[in-house]
């Protein structure tokens, strides 16, 4: 199964700038975006003061992956197929638990021309995908959208507001990343996606790196 999920990754679009100033990513994603990504930590905490006592237990089992501050240094994940487990992190719809765990699914993370990262989720139905900007030691930034076909990275953040996705991928640990999704609703919340390698002898070859726009230079911290 892993094989083919290799040859799903694709090489996203371009999407147009839209901030003048600042990182690359601060250049593609709106201010709305933007300050999703600013108030991260903020909206981890409301999350986490939002969680009744009952379930306490749920946020000692999962330990660093939902510990705010628990990012460390060198950050960028090797390219190659991974085990991405979701988390879900706040007061849902329906009364639904503040803490949901759902089963593993596959994410894969290529690596394009010019050192660039892409992401692409490759099963499950809600499926993020799009490019990883390097943004210091301990983060990277995924600007996106949630994609209509699984391992697909060709609907570019802007093309469809309404689906456009931004997170945080941090390493949090030896072989342990998490991406994390601020939820673009109103609610304090957050999708995070634990990230582990599937082993070397189940991966994929690694696929070819193809021609990107000229354009996509702009994406290059």
């Amino acid at each position: 199964m892993v094989m083919a999920l290799a040859a799903c990754a694709t090489t996203p679009k371009v999407a147009a700038p839209f901030v003048a100033d600042g990182p690359a990513w601060r250049k593609i994603l709106t201010q709305d975006d933007a300050r999703r990504v600013d108030d991260l930590p903020a909206t981890w905490t409301r999350a986490l003061a939002a969680v009744a006592p009952r379930y306490r237990k749920a946020l000692t089992r999962e330990g660093e992956l939902l510990t705010p501050n628990a990012a460390r240094d060198h950050a960028t994940p090797p390219p190659g197929s991974y085990r991405c487990r979701l988390v879900k992190l706040g007061a849902g719809a329906r009364r639904e638990p503040p803490v949901r765990s759902f089963p593993d699914y596959f994410c894969y993370i290529r690596g394009e021309k010019d050192n660039e990262l892409s992401f692409s989720k490759q099963t499950g139905t809600d499926l993020p995908g799009g490019w990883l900007h390097r943004d210091g030691a301990q983060r990277l930034i995924l600007t996106g959208a949630r994609q209509r076909t699984p391992g697909d990275t060709s609907l570019a953040y802007g093309a469809e507001p309404t689906r456009d996705v931004v997170g945080v991928l941090e390493r949090i640990g030896p072989f342990r990343w998490r991406l994390v999704l601020p939820w673009r609703d109103a609610g304090a919340g957050l999708d995070i996606y634990e990230l582990t390698p599937v082993p070397a002898d189940q991966q994929a070859a690694e696929p070819r790196v193809t021609e990107v726009a000229p354009s996509k230079a702009l994406r290059t911290p």
